[in-house]
């Protein structure tokens, strides 16, 4: 399995998730690291085969990556030379990754596509050519998705998904000692992060709208720069938490906002309505897994503008009776899924364990 880094994101957690659930039904594998990372994930159970010694920065990988691809095609022959009776799949996990599938025909693909990732940069010819290029490589690989909303954009793409891997958040993130949403002293927490879709602009000027209004938030991020420049207006601003303090500060705040463009999924409101935190986000795509029913009323359409947005979150807080109950919802919708996607999940690993079989058994044939 290739990831770009084990950087800390959710995108990575994932992949290394899936490959540790993999591990478990007795398929060997193992991931290879393109990049280090100044901020890594812990080690997981899954092998983990640094690829470079790099360490990931926008103004360097470009003129990295032509040497990490011949370090990949180096790592793929020699495997195959000391261990010829092996038969290798290859699994990517993100478009860094996708060059090296092409450099290795010879073997079995599988892309693990979390999120439409060409509209990760701006709108031009770079994304046209992004688009091509991930559904060429999709289109020869078998896909795996993560959510209903991802497949559904692969099969207007006519790419049909052999599986999905559904992705909901742990039952770690139930706080059974959570605080009333009445009584609760943060207003709004945000997570702001880099990214072109991420929409950091959007989240600096809410925050100066919601500061004015006398709107308490709290802001969580795994970015220094961001931490460094939001703690002079934001009284609560943590950098990298801990799941734990993630979780005390779900639960000591009553609205989650999102103001992402796009997310594959969106996984830090859900884990925030385990906490009964009542989710508003822009309507970027995931959240519309989780955000349905009476909770959908608090998708944001895109041409809102952020005054309009701060107006909505004024709304909800002058509304506890309304509020409360969006917070109840938000909690048993919690519930459901994570039992629906337990078994979503085991039916994809069912799907993998048989197709790596049949890859195994038609290779000794």
């Amino acid at each position: 399995m290739l990831l770009p880094s084990l950087r800390i994101s959710g995108g990575v957690k994932e992949a290394l998730r899936l490959a540790e659930e993999m591990q478990a039904t007795g398929i060997d594998i193992a991931v290879a690291a393109l990049w280090r990372s100044e901020h890594e994930l812990d080690c997981p159970i899954v092998p983990v085969l640094p690829l470079s010694s790099f360490y990931a920065k926008r103004t360097t990988a470009p003129l990295q990556y032509p040497v990490l691809l011949l370090l990949f095609l180096w790592r793929i022959l020699r495997l195959l030379c000391t261990s010829p009776k092996t038969r290798y799949v290859l699994f990517m996990t993100h478009f860094s990754t996708f060059p090296m599938a092409w450099l290795a025909p010879w073997l079995d693909w599988y892309c693990f596509n979390q999120d439409v990732e060409w509209m990760f940069i701006p709108d031009g010819i770079g994304r046209r050519l992004l688009r091509r290029f991930i559904l060429a490589t999709s289109r020869r690989a078998s896909v795996i998705t993560t959510n209903a909303y991802i497949s559904g954009r692969y099969l207007f793409e006519d790419i049909r998904p052999v599986s999905q891997a559904s992705i909901w958040a742990t039952e770690f993130w139930i706080d059974p000692d959570s605080t009333p949403i009445a009584d609760r002293d943060i207003d709004v927490v945000m997570l702001p992060r880099r990214g072109h879709m991420k929409r950091l602009d959007l989240y600096q000027e809410a925050l100066a709208a919601l500061k004015a209004a006398s709107i308490r938030t709290a802001v969580m991020t795994p970015d220094s720069d961001i931490q460094a420049s939001l703690a002079p207006i934001v009284p609560v601003c943590l950098l990298r938490p801990t799941n734990e303090e993630m979780r005390q500060l779900y639960g000591r705040s009553k609205i989650f906002l999102l103001l992402s463009d796009t997310e594959g999924f969106g996984l830090p409101p859900l884990e925030a309505m385990a906490s009964s935190c009542v989710p508003l986000c822009r309507d970027s795509g995931g959240p519309r897994i989780y955000m349905d029913g009476a909770l959908s009323s608090n998708l944001i359409p895109f041409e809102t503008s952020v005054s309009e947005i701060v107006q909505r979150v004024q709304a909800l807080l002058a509304d506890p009776d309304s509020l409360t109950t969006l917070s109840h919802i938000a909690r048993d919708r919690f519930m459901v899924g994570l039992n629906t996607t337990a078994t979503e999940r085991r039916q994809c690993l069912a799907t993998l364990v048989n197709k790596l079989a049949e890859t195994t058994s038609a290779a000794r044939q």
